[in-house]
């Protein structure tokens, strides 16, 4: 599995903050295969070519090394969002669904296995360490549903449908079409263009590249 890493901050990191990165990189990559059960923090140290202790010094436990991969996963996702939306205004509001869509699927593939992590957790609890990534995922989901009750009052998709719905549908298609490494060949761009086909039809503009 290709280890994702999730872009480091513009300034040169210290020693400490490299370690931290290794650690992280390596948490997702083995919680993206092993799931939560079958990873280990002795195990996260060794794929990161370090010993078990240094995790102890960045992390208290092993779940709040979980929650940290979870919280990387939607700070990253969200920035890729607030990127795209950016350049239009909130009258492009079926522009601005779609340049969402375009977003959370470049995501998807170019945080591998932090996106992984993030897809495969169940609903988060009420556990004091997933306090952040609650408000995240949270702030994630909100910007969503906006962007689809706008785009269904601009008429620039089907209205009827509640926005949750909608937007649990469009994560739903989006999340199971994306995997680059078991579907070669299928695009981003590709999966952004059927997924405006199916959801706007005549309605929305022709699909971008």
């Amino acid at each position: 599995m290709r280890m994702a890493t999730v872009p480091a901050a513009p300034d040169r990191p210290s020693k400490g903050d490299r370690t931290r990165r290794r650690l992280l990189d390596a948490a997702a990559s083995l919680l993206a295969r092993d799931g939560r059960v079958g990873v280990s923090l002795s195990g996260i140290a060794e794929a990161a070519g370090l010993r078990t202790g240094s995790v102890y010094f960045h992390f208290g436990s092993k779940d709040e090394l979980i929650a940290t991969v979870l919280e990387e996963g939607l700070r990253e996702s969200l920035r890729h969002l607030d990127d795209a939306l950016a350049p239009l205004t909130a009258a492009d509001a079926g522009a601005r669904l779609w340049a969402a869509v375009r977003a959370h699927l470049d995501a998807l593939v170019e945080l591998s296995d932090y996106a992984a992590v993030v897809l495969t957790m169940p609903e988060p609890g009420q556990d004091a360490s997933l306090a952040t990534y609650r408000v995240l995922l949270h702030r994630y989901r909100s910007r969503w549903t906006e962007l689809v009750d706008d785009a269904q009052r601009a008429g620039a998709i089907v209205a009827g449908p509640a926005p949750r719905l909608v937007r649990d549908l469009l994560f739903g298609a989006m999340n199971a079409v994306a995997d680059p490494h078991g579907r070669p060949g299928r695009t981003p761009a590709d999966c952004a263009a059927a997924v405006q086909d199916l959801l706007a039809g005549p309605l929305g503009a022709p699909p971008g590249g």
